[in-house]
């Protein structure tokens, strides 16, 4: 802001204080005549056009305020003229005068206009200043205001005389009010509110001196009166006069050094009676009574916002977990014995809400929360209780009802929030919910287990495609707990050497038999529970977050297992390695070319597969995996098939290996449409310059298949099944003596018993 004041005006309220200063100390220092009663004057008159200068050069966006301060001190100026006229012409200054006219509208119109400046700073601004006013008002009224009631004089004379500090008293109170408002290092602010408290003082001082006839002209009390349109057209002069206006503020805090300059003022008075009888006590009792219960005002707004925010959420206005929880504890004691009354719960999670902010920024994404969250009030109505846990989760609570009522509410909940949302930018957005329900009829139901039931069944909906309910049963808790379970076993195992483990599965090349390379499937050496597969771990360290340790543990034991080969054959084995969608990320590159070559492993000789859904975007997995391809790297499309990338998404990539899914590969023998279908993925991989793997081939005769539509590399059950280290060993060191259709099974079955599952976790009976 300060940055757009014009260059020429930049530096003048230096200059304007120096000589202003200069002719102010002319004034006082000189003694009083004719000639420097003008130099007051004009001193007095500069302010207005000060603050006409500073407003055109500074150009503050809120100019109310300093417009209405400079026609204050215009009036001011006025009064001056006109006094300073009367008291040359007479040789004695009136008491009263039409100046004093002038001079008490400047006093109002001057506090108005603070007032305006300090109006952005809120209600409890004014109560705070009230409460430090209280204790000057009493001891004013005790000294100037009581005497001036008594003393002599006209009506008139005894209503300007009381006007005056009443007046000054009320520019006092704004100029405090906005002093609890604003940053007081500002030079502008200060200058402001020392002119201001200035202007009181010797307008305290005058009223007495009126009355009692003992002013004279050219005494210190002219210096506050001089002070005052000094400071105020150096304040408007100064950069920072647009710094002047407070930021709005969002909630009435009350900080500790406020407290106590509040508690203070409140008991200023009544230790000030201690030690000082006056006349009559009522201003002291009054003003201490007026700023004790000030001070309770000013206290029961914090304290009802704390009260509120202790149970709501601060964005949307709706109930957080902690007023949730009672409201559910109450809900569950009130239910109506009826065998169909039940509390019901809905858990809500907004889908993809993610995307917008990373897309929009978190303005756009609360904006839409805001959104969301009137539109579960209306939905819900007054059927329940609408709270938001955090981020994009809600709960809404039913306290009366029955299922199919709370399946209904569900569907009127999705159906409201299913209606466009138009955001800040235009952007529409369709939002979708994953509900969890869970109801009961049961009193004594732990609310938090209720809670935790119906975010599982949240995520069971998630799990399932996003997008619907799924109501929660016992088998849902059971697989909670499980999951539970495995996550804290597996993070235990990851800091365990030699409990995740790899076996290969051989891939060899239809034409001749030989071994082509093999694939690292993980396994978990369980200490309760045996050896797990991949299905049992792997969705669930992709969820928790460990799916990369899961294969970096991988990744290291296949490059050492790698290496191992290579030393006693003389030849690399190419490797595979199964790669997350959750992993596409920068990291992913780095980390895995750091373990190449810490291996000494060439780039070629490692193939990562990516399953199909993880190529659906090609723009994130070529910033993930780019510098990985240009390396040498190989990238396999795992289940090719089975996911819902096109052809043409394929081609996007320009990879090297398309794996065909065991589900288009069994029974090909007597299945013409499968055939039909391998055949076309054979050649789109062909066409696009990649080479086909065959996965699952348990059978003579779809191999021979295979081998005539030109599929180049096989694995399955037939060929091999999943081997140790020493089983590749042996399996490279073998030179094939016959055609590999002829040859099933060159791994027994007794090397390996059970159930064995790759790495994305499908079962295979060996």
């Amino acid at each position: 802001m300060i940055g757009r004041s014009r260059g020429g005006i930049r530096h003048l309220w230096w200059i304007y204080l120096l000589v202003t200063s200069a002719l102010a100390v002319v004034y006082l220092t000189v003694p009083f005549n004719a000639g420097t009663r003008w130099i007051y004057v004009v001193v007095n008159s500069t302010a207005p056009i000060a603050t006409w200068i500073g407003l055109r050069g500074h150009v503050p966006r809120r100019r109310g305020g300093w417009l209405v301060i400079g026609g204050g001190l215009a009036l001011s100026a006025a009064g001056d003229v006109i006094f300073a006229l009367h008291t040359a012409r007479t040789g004695d200054p009136a008491f009263p005068s039409p100046a004093d006219v002038l001079y008490l509208l400047g006093h109002l119109t001057i506090a108005a206009g603070t007032a305006m400046l300090a109006s952005r700073a809120g209600r409890t601004a004014f109560v705070d200043a009230a409460v430090i006013l209280s204790p000057l008002a009493s001891i004013a009224w005790i000294l100037v205001v009581g005497p001036t009631m008594t003393e002599g004089g006209s009506v008139t004379a005894r209503f300007v005389a009381m006007a005056a500090p009443v007046s000054t008293l009320l520019v006092v109170y704004c100029a405090l009010a906005l002093a609890l408002g604003v940053e007081l290092r500002t030079p502008g602010v200060r200058w402001l509110l020392s002119g201001l408290v200035a202007w009181f003082l010797s307008d305290a001082l005058y009223t007495h001196q009126g009355l009692t006839g003992s002013y004279r002209e050219g005494g210190l009390i002219d210096l506050g009166w001089m002070a005052m349109p000094i400071l105020l057209g150096t304040a408007a002069l100064h950069p920072s006069m647009v710094a002047t206006t407070p930021r709005r503020s969002v909630m009435r805090t009350l900080t500790l050094p406020r407290a106590l300059i509040l508690f203070g003022a409140a008991l200023l008075l009544p230790c000030l009676h201690l030690f000082w009888e006056p006349g009559s006590d009522t201003p002291l009792v009054l003003g201490s009574a007026l700023s004790m219960a000030l001070v309770a005002v000013r206290l029961a707004g914090p304290i009802h916002e704390l009260s509120w925010r202790a149970g709501h959420d601060i964005l949307t206005g709706l109930v957080n977990r902690s007023l949730l929880m009672d409201r559910l504890a109450l809900a569950l004691n009130a239910m109506p014995p009826a065998p169909t009354a039940r509390v019901g719960l809905l858990f809500c999670d907004l889908d993809h809400f993610k995307d917008v902010n990373d897309s929009l920024g978190h303005d756009a994404g609360d904006q839409l929360l805001i959104e969301i969250s009137a539109r579960l009030r209306a939905a819900v109505g007054d059927a329940g209780v609408v709270c938001r846990l955090g981020g994009d989760e809600f709960v809404i609570l039913m306290p009366e009802t029955t299922e199919e009522q709370a399946a209904q509410i569900a569907d009127r909940v999705a159906t409201t929030l299913g209606r466009p949302m138009r955001l800040a930018d235009g952007t529409e957005f369709f939002a979708t919910l994953s509900i969890g329900l869970r109801t009961t009829g049961d009193r004594n139901a732990d609310p938090d287990a209720l809670v935790q039931d119906a975010d599982t069944a949240m995520y069971q909906a998630k799990a399932a495609g996003r997008g619907r309910m799924v109501r929660f049963d016992a088998e849902i808790r059971a697989e909670a707990a499980q999951r539970l379970r495995i996550d804290a076993d597996l993070r235990r195992a990851l800091s365990h050497p030699g409990e995740i483990f790899c076996v290969y599965q051989p891939v060899f090349r239809v034409g001749d038999g030989r071994l082509s390379s093999v694939e690292a499937l993980a396994r978990w050496h369980h200490p309760a529970d045996g050896v797990l597969p991949p299905a049992v771990f792997v969705p669930i360290a992709e969820a928790a977050g460990t799916i990369a340790q899961v294969f970096a543990v991988v990744l290291d034991q296949s490059l050492a297992a790698q290496r191992g080969w290579f030393d006693r054959t003389g030849r690399w084995i190419p490797v595979a390695v199964n790669l997350s969608p959750r992993q596409l990320d920068r990291f992913t590159a780095d980390f895995v070319l750091a373990a190449l070559d810490r291996a000494g492993t060439p780039p070629d000789m490692l193939t990562l597969e990516l399953t199909e859904t993880g190529v659906a975007e090609p723009a994130t997995v070529e910033d993930a995996l780019g510098p990985l391809r240009r390396a040498g790297v190989k990238i396999a499309v795992d289940d090719f098939g089975t996911g819902y990338s096109s052809m043409a998404r394929v081609a996007d990539h320009g990879w090297d290996v398309v794996k065909i899914d065991r589900a288009f590969v069994a029974g090909i023998h007597r299945d013409q449409a499968r055939t039909a279908l391998a055949d076309a993925m054979v050649k789109m991989a062909h066409a696009l310059g990649m080479v086909t793997v065959a996965e699952g081939v348990d059978n003579a005769a779809d191999l021979q298949v295979l081998a005539r539509l030109g599929c180049e590399f096989a694995q399955g059950y037939l060929l091999s099944h999943p081997v140790g280290q020493e089983g590749i060993l042996e399996l490279a060191l073998v030179e094939p003596r016959e055609s590999v259709e002829l040859r099933p099974g060159r791994v027994q079955a007794g090397e390996l018993t059970g159930v064995e599952l790759d790495v994305e976790g499908r079962e295979q009976v060996v």
